[in-house]
């Protein structure tokens, strides 16, 4: 079956195409009956509008292109879910791609975007991005460039992140004034943002609340699960053991969880366990996770907004940096000392 064009409707009702396309446009030349009409028509005839002329015309796609690390997270897969609602109430189709924590797939599917002619680019880069040559290229094609929750170090494009200081402040903050003195860190990989900033936010809280950092308890390593398995048996062997496990995400905590369930440690008994992430994700970890709340479908939402603006150039600040705030959540991974607190 042929699909219907605007001159078919042209030649059902005796007019000019030119009509037509004024009229489904809602045209002021057009008359309101006249308009109603040929909407009629084409709607009987089942006219669906051209997009890509349209596209080509107004010399945009519509599109957006975006990379996430890895949708096995549920981080990642409510951003993007929010990510395409949020898209979609502005008029624009997402291509999502995943380059599964790795640099090269992170490159090539940039480069494939590139070539679909998207309007702009949202990012969040892999754990193991190093290479920022093509995001510079990018800048160089001025292709609008977003990143989201991780960025690159070394590039002042405009990003939307979590206030991973405040949050690392506010938890030792509450945790601290209970009590607790000990505190180990599970540091992702300091070449992204998140590690280092979260790293130098678990250092600025220890140092506000006069806490000794023991380095021999600052173990680094990435962002999976296996991640924190790993340095939990490192910190296993050692004399020494924390009262608390600071990680940097929530996926490094299950691995804390795995490991302590292996040798016989109890959480919150023996050691209690904090990390940034989602509170929806926290509330299946068994004991729930103490969690620095990052609300990864505000993040999505706040991105596009973000990246829409600087594709239709609504602000002069368009490499600025959008920081959300987090807060602290208690649950129950780590023991309340003061029995009258709640």
């Amino acid at each position: 079956m042929a699909l219907i064009t605007q001159s078919d409707i042209a030649k059902r009702l005796n007019v000019t195409r030119v009509t037509v396309s004024k009229a489904l446009r809602d045209h002021p030349d057009i008359s309101t009956k006249l308009k109603e009409k040929i909407k009629r028509t084409s709607k009987e005839l089942g006219y669906t509008p051209n997009l890509i002329a349209k596209n080509l015309t107004a010399r945009k796609t519509f599109t957006l292109g975006v990379v996430i690390p890895d949708l096995e997270n549920n981080f990642f897969a409510y951003a993007t879910d929010s990510i395409i609602d949020a898209a979609s109430e502005k008029g624009y189709n997402v291509f999502v791609t995943v380059s599964r924590e790795n640099q090269q797939s992170e490159i090539l599917n940039l480069k494939n975007l590139i070539g679909m002619r998207v309007d702009g680019l949202l990012v969040c880069v892999s754990q193991h991005s190093r290479d920022i040559e093509v995001f510079n290229e990018i800048e160089k094609l001025n292709i609008p460039l977003v990143f989201f929750d991780r960025k690159p170090d070394g590039l002042n494009s405009q990003s939307v992140v979590f206030a991973d200081n405040y949050g690392a402040i506010s938890a030792i903050d509450s945790i601290a004034a209970e009590g607790y003195k000990r505190f180990a860190h599970f540091s992702g990989y300091s070449n992204i943002s998140i590690g280092h900033n979260r790293k130098e936010g678990f250092l600025a809280a220890m140092k506000k609340n006069e806490l000794k950092i023991d380095p021999e308890w600052i173990i680094e390593g990435g962002y999976e699960i296996e991640d924190g398995y790993n340095s939990f048996m490192k910190l296993n062997q050692k004399k020494k053991f924390p009262e608390i496990i600071f990680a940097v995400n929530d996926r490094v905590a299950m691995g804390v969880y795995k490991a302590a369930r292996e040798v016989g440690v109890k959480i919150p008994e023996d050691i209690g366990v904090v990390a940034y992430g989602f509170n929806e994700t926290a509330q299946t970890f068994t004991p729930t996770l103490s969690i620095i709340n990052q609300d990864p479908r505000k993040l999505g939402e706040i991105a596009i907004e973000s990246l829409v603006d600087k594709i239709e150039q609504k602000n002069n600040l368009l490499d600025r940096q959008i920081i959300i705030k987090e807060d602290f959540i208690w649950n129950n991974s780590i023991k309340r000392k003061n029995k009258l607190r709640k």
